[in-house]
């Protein structure tokens, strides 16, 4: 029997601390029951380059080998390549990727796709491979044999993100990528093979150590260095990337970082020009900066929770949806199956730049609109207590701020619009809008941690709803 803890199964996908919540045996055991449960009988699987992957790479192959099934190997890949695999051909009927995307180098994971590249989280059976996991008692070998690479498909998937793109010519800009020692600098090398476009490069070797900074480039701390070689470059542009490069943070050539209202912006103005009844989806932590400029375009967004798996659905369900953006760097599209892509994304940056309107996007947001620079977090020992807390703090702020214009509800991966107060009880996440200000409360998909979202209108207004609804949450937390 494979000891594991139960907790690294999360809402979105696999995660948790290698070796102490999840190891080799786990990961055997994954590729045996995700053949048993899916019926899978071929499967692609890729790996970042956390010092841990190879090893839960090589033992996850086994595992689906031992089980009957056939694996392509994808090795070392960014992980729009597997999407890239899994939409662009019949080859395979699922897909795995071990990775634990932008968490710190400890920690580990599994992202699972089946066919259409459809995200497979609780709702599609996820937890349903715990229990085969847990009761297994067929023998784990001592010793796993890593799998010769034999799907190579680099190329073509630059080939296809630049016609996704809608790029002709690449513009001839100067631009800094750093992907933090991940898995982007794989993109770029592909891209200056296709196109001749070589960046300044910065901390391109994959290594899973992480040594320039933590694979996490929404913390601005991250972005120091990028920020710097742009200006000592003089660049046009510079690009960072998480550990597995699905999330993409922009720096403008005067040094500034596009938080994600900016970056969904501008991605939107290039996608949607001249097309009024075009729609996107964006999730419920969005910036109003965000949401008011839609709306003045006449283009009411669908609101999609929190995580890359449920954005990835609700866009999936409507067709209409031509773009998804997520806060923390998500930014999917159609034309690329539904998914993220940082090379797509990119792309439509550069073209912005190279057409003097990017700079000038982020002068025009609407606002202002005041958050704080790091999105307070509590931390929790399990996933559970964050959950009730969020629903008794929401609860406690809108009788400390009744009158709200609306409250929105996540309930079975879907957000619900103008709720009433007593379904905070029931709801995995929660978002309250006033006039000048607002608020989020929900756990994290990946960790422990209970997360609140806030903004307003004033500095001032800020930290003193912040203050209020920290004190409200610390008083629920221990009640």
């Amino acid at each position: 029997m494979v000891r594991f803890d139960e907790q690294v199964f999360k809402p979105n996908d696999i995660r948790g601390v290698y070796p102490r919540q999840l190891h080799e045996g786990f990961a055997f055991m994954l590729g045996v029951a995700v053949v048993k449960q899916f019926g899978a009988k071929r499967i692609v699987i890729g790996r970042d380059c956390r010092l841990s992957s190879p090893g839960l790479y090589a033992a996850l192959a086994c595992g689906i080998e031992s089980a009957g099934g056939e694996v392509g190997a994808a090795d070392l890949c960014p992980m729009e390549m597997i999407y890239y695999i899994m939409g662009s051909r019949n080859d395979f009927d699922f897909g795995i990727m071990v990775t634990a995307s932008h968490n710190p180098p400890q920690y580990n994971g599994f992202k699972l796709f089946g066919q259409g590249v459809r995200p497979i989280d609780e709702r599609e059976g996820l937890s349903r491979l715990r229990p085969l996991i847990e009761t297994a008692t067929a023998p784990v070998p001592d010793k796993f044999t890593f799998p010769p690479k034999n799907v190579s498909l680099e190329t073509e998937c630059v080939r296809f993100a630049l016609k996704a793109a809608g790029v002709q010519d690449v513009p001839r800009l100067k631009v800094v990528v750093d992907p933090g020692n991940g898995t982007g600098g794989l993109l770029w090398g592909a891209l200056a093979d296709a196109a001749g476009v070589r960046p300044v490069a910065m901390n391109f070797e994959p290594d899973g150590r992480f040594p320039s900074h933590h694979p996490n480039p929404a913390r601005l701390a991250n972005l120091e260095p990028l920020k710097g070689r742009v200006l000592s470059e003089g660049a046009d542009i510079g690009f960072a990337y998480d550990g597995d490069a699905d999330r993409t943070v922009a720096v403008l050539s005067d040094g500034q970082v596009l938080d994600g209202s900016a970056m969904i912006v501008a991605l939107v103005e290039r996608l949607f020009a001249g097309r009024p009844s075009a729609r996107c989806a964006v999730n419920m932590v969005t910036s109003r900066k965000t949401l008011d400029y839609l709306r003045a375009r006449g283009q009411e967004p669908l609101m999609a929770p929190v995580g890359h798996a449920k954005i990835k659905r609700a866009m999936q369900a409507h067709p209409d949806v031509g773009f998804a953006g997520e806060q923390s760097g998500h930014y999917l599209y159609r034309e690329f199956f539904c998914c993220e892509s940082s090379l797509v994304t990119s792309l439509h940056l550069m073209h912005l730049v190279a057409c003097g309107r990017l700079a000038s996007l982020v002068r025009e947001m609407p606002g202002p609109w005041f958050g704080p620079r790091r999105e307070p977090e509590f931390r929790f020992v399990r996933r559970a207590d964050a959950l009730a807390t969020c629903q008794e703090a929401a609860m406690a702020g809108l009788k400390e701020f009744p009158g709200p214009q609306e409250i929105m509800c996540e309930w079975n991966a879907e957000v619900h619009r103008r709720c009433k107060p007593a379904d905070i009880a029931q709801a995995d996440g929660v978002r309250v809008d006033y006039e000048d200000w607002w608020f989020s409360m929900r756990p994290s998909g990946t960790e422990p941690i209970a997360r609140l979202a806030i903004e307003a209108r004033s500095k001032t207004e800020l930290q003193a709803k912040r203050r209020t609804l920290t004190s409200l949450f610390e008083a629920s937390r221990t009640a």
